[in-house]
């Protein structure tokens, strides 16, 4: 299930959300969060991260993906 919230314009998605959609582990994702500058909100015990991170890290683990096919 995709959870976010939405604070003006901007979305922001949790770890969790993030790791079923692109389907890798959450020490993964939390390894490359940790890698970038980017943007957190607390909100309920939740540390939530913008869209565009989010884009970033599915840019990222799909070139990731894909070299790992082309060998």
């Amino acid at each position: 299930m995709v959870t976010f919230i939405v604070k003006g314009n901007k979305k922001y998605y949790d770890i969790e959300t993030m790791r079923t959609v692109l389907k890798v582990p959450k020490s993964k994702i939390q390894r490359e969060l940790k890698k970038q500058d980017a943007e957190i909100v607390k909100y309920k015990n939740l540390h939530l991260y913008q869209e565009s991170t989010f884009f970033n890290l599915m840019e990222l683990i799909l070139i990731e993906k894909l070299s790992k096919i082309d060998g």
